[in-house]
């Protein structure tokens, strides 16, 4: 379970309460028992020591405290209804607005008073107010938020230049290098934690821009928007999401690489916003067996699976089923690989693609626009009887002429592929389909050409994707 890591003013001062409450101290050696010698000077010596990092670094790190007003828009609707189709005869409306104080951590990262945190901790902030390592108080504005890499910056108006720290390169961070994570955990104040960066580029599918250093310093609820430090006092990275599953750490903690927050703070200083290039496709990844259904020699790349309207991307005649194989000759072997290498780019930009169709290799340019300000979501619809052909699936055939699936057999084929219940059918390889028999006619089609797989292309919850099924359930 990823968590994000502020916490509300209240939770935190229980939390302290509890931690005081299990600080129970035992005596080194129980009764009767002899006390172990005292370990060698020399080994001692050779312990890693942080303490004058930490002096260093811990006057910049701040802790952030916001107030947002909240409105509950599901308190009229009964839990076990909630997320169904019976909660729309439930009266919606929006209950009482609230205040709610939360919890966080920042860093100054230039004298005259920017502070970098993220955007859970101060993005939708009505208030914010900054307690810096000497108790010192300040207000706080936002300079500019940016959703997508969970990133906001801050400016407070200090009556002297502040202390602050610098951004390193998070590109030459390595698997094994010892970091240190400054923050502020339950609210308890001013905390350094020890670790190692244990590994890179994790995609933890929070977002399209995903690329985080895993940590396994301890961080915690709080710590949210503060720093990871190099041994040289560098910040690689800030402190985002926990993998936990209790809320508290598990040595699981991941940050944004500073390369990337450089960048974004930049425009954010700049401009108050983050501008990117947007290319206007939906892409999956390319599993084997979506390789194999669509000949593809290698199972990599981005796989289309909508293009939208009036989008750069319809513009240069990409087509759903696509696979983007490559941009301005550089290799893309994964979808996420995709949007970050579009999102590092300027609108207008053209860019060259190898995208393999048909079976074979071509090439498209494409001249990238500006991501909207707003995703453009697709509905679909439900529902009734029919029976797949062998596949472990029930069709049936709305009104509307659309292909639904109503049921889907445990261990089956469809189950096995991923499919579910309320998933709408559009083509089964590359062929439209309108009712359950095109759908038999294609799987026969399949069969006949001695087929491991068909490779099925579906909407689900406003989403477009594609999914490869195997002509029979694996034992």
């Amino acid at each position: 379970m990823l968590t994000r890591m502020n916490t509300s003013v209240r939770k935190a001062l229980l939390g302290a309460a509890a931690l005081s409450a299990l600080l129970v101290f035992s005596p080194l050696v129980e009764r009767g028992a002899s006390a172990a010698p005292a370990a060698p000077a020399a080994a001692v010596r050779n312990l890693p020591d942080f303490s004058d990092l930490a002096a260093s670094v811990s006057p910049a790190v701040v802790q952030i405290t916001v107030t947002t007003t909240e409105v509950d828009q599901e308190a009229s609707v009964p839990p076990q209804f909630r997320g169904t189709p019976f909660e729309q005869f439930f009266n919606q409306g929006p209950g009482q607005p609230h205040r709610a104080k939360a919890l966080g951590s920042g860093f100054v990262i230039d004298p005259s008073g920017y502070i970098v945190t993220n955007f859970h901790v101060a993005g939708r902030a009505d208030d914010i107010q900054i307690v810096f390592a000497d108790g010192t108080r300040l207000p706080a504005k936002r300079v500019g938020a940016d959703q997508r890499t969970d990133l906001a910056l801050l400016k407070v108006d200090a009556p002297k230049p502040l202390a602050y720290v610098e951004l390193g390169d998070s590109d030459k961070v390595r698997i094994g290098q010892s970091v240190l994570a400054v923050g502020n955990p339950f609210g308890l104040g001013g905390t350094v934690t020890a670790g190692i960066v244990s590994a890179r580029s994790r995609d933890i599918g929070s977002g399209p821009y995903d690329d985080y250093l895993q940590i396994d310093a301890a961080i915690n609820q709080g710590n949210s928007g503060g720093p990871t430090f190099d041994v040289d006092g560098k910040v690689i990275g800030v402190n985002t999401a926990i993998f936990s599953p209790n809320g508290g750490s598990v040595g699981l903690g991941f940050a944004i690489p500073s390369n990337i927050v450089r960048k974004v703070v930049d425009q954010l200083r700049d401009h108050g916003k983050v501008d990117r290039a947007w290319m206007g496709v939906q892409t999956q990844a390319v599993d084997g067996a979506l390789a194999a259904a669509l000949k593809l020699p290698a199972a990599s790349g981005a796989l289309v699976s909508a293009v939208q309207k009036d989008s750069p991307a319809a513009a240069a005649g990409l087509k759903r089923g696509d696979v983007i194989l490559s941009m301005d000759g550089a290799k893309i072997d994964t979808p996420r690989e995709l949007s970050r290498r579009v999102g590092d780019l300027a609108e207008g930009k053209r860019v060259d693609l190898e995208i393999w169709r048909d079976g074979k290799r071509t090439a498209s340019e494409v001249r990238l626009g500006a991501l909207p300000t707003e995703d453009k979501v697709a509905a679909n619809g439900p529902d009734a009887k029919g029976e797949g052909p062998g596949l472990g699936i029930q069709l049936a055939r709305t009104p509307q002429g659309e292909v639904i699936v109503t049921g889907v057999l445990n261990d089956g084929p469809a189950d096995q592929a991923g499919l579910r219940p309320g998933d709408r059918v559009v083509e089964v390889d590359k062929h439209r389909v309108r009712s359950p028999e095109d759908v038999v006619k294609a799987l026969h089609r399949a069969r006949a050409e001695h087929r491991e797989a068909i490779a099925m292309f579906l909407q689900r919850e406003g989403e477009s994707l594609y999914l490869a099924v195997p002509l029979k359930a694996k034992s």
